[in-house]
């Protein structure tokens, strides 16, 4: 039973580091000419939503609007993993502490890419990192409480993580190759 524990462990720590490293990649991928920075809260979300920043030729429209929804929808979905792993791994599970450290790490994240500009400083990815660290922190919480056993939970991330992640990979893939 021991082994099966290390085991588990190691799965989980190895699929961890290969989720840093993906995210890394994402988050640092494209280096720009200038530094741009959005200090105000949702400007860009209520844009893309509203299609104010959308070009009136038609095709234009449904490429640009593919781009925010695949931002929006990005932008929340690579934390999930970071509030599971994180609650995971810490022995504080509360969701507030655990949300405050996801926020304060993709703030790390958005002053590394606008001082070394591999990116746009931008409010919303805080807050959109964050919502999605959030969802993260209650899915464990979740999976703790169907499991109602800590060994049990791992048990289940270590099975659905690989699973999820690379279904998720494979559906941004296809939806960012559509358009």
């Amino acid at each position: 039973m021991r082994k099966k524990g290390v085991l588990i462990n190691c799965l989980l720590y190895v699929v961890f580091v290969f989720y840093i490293a993906l995210l890394i990649l994402i988050l640092f991928r494209t280096r720009h000419l200038e530094r741009s920075i959005n200090f105000i809260p949702l400007r860009g979300v209520i844009s893309f939503l509203s299609g104010n920043d959308l070009v009136s030729n038609k095709d234009g429209a449904i490429v640009l609007h593919a781009f925010a929804v695949s931002n929006l929808v990005g932008n929340i979905v690579i934390f999930v993993p970071l509030g599971v792993y994180i609650t995971l791994f810490r022995k504080n599970k509360g969701i507030w502490k655990n949300t405050l450290l996801i926020m304060l790490v993709s703030t790390l994240v958005e002053i590394i890419q606008v001082i070394f500009k591999f990116g746009i400083g931008d409010i919303d990815d805080i807050i959109l990192n964050t919502i999605g660290g959030f969802f993260g922190i209650l899915i464990y919480r979740l999976l703790l409480l169907m499991c109602k056993d800590d060994l049990k939970a791992r048990r289940m991330i270590a099975i659905l993580a690989p699973i999820a992640g690379i279904a998720s990979f494979v559906i941004l893939f296809l939806y960012n190759n559509k358009y």
